[in-house]
């Protein structure tokens, strides 16, 4: 891929940097719910959606 263009540079970091946001944020709700789990997170969960 030819990054020789300011704007193809700029895609690719927006698209490098979407993949690593959204994967980072299934971790971290992964991990929020196992660790919110023994809490009332039933009241949460009904209050968020």
């Amino acid at each position: 891929m030819d990054l020789n263009s300011g704007l193809d540079y700029f895609i690719a970091i927006s698209g490098f940097l979407i993949i690593l946001v959204s994967f980072g944020w299934n971790i971290y709700d992964v991990f929020l719910r196992k660790s919110s789990h023994h809490t009332h997170s039933d009241d949460s969960d009904s209050v968020i959606r």
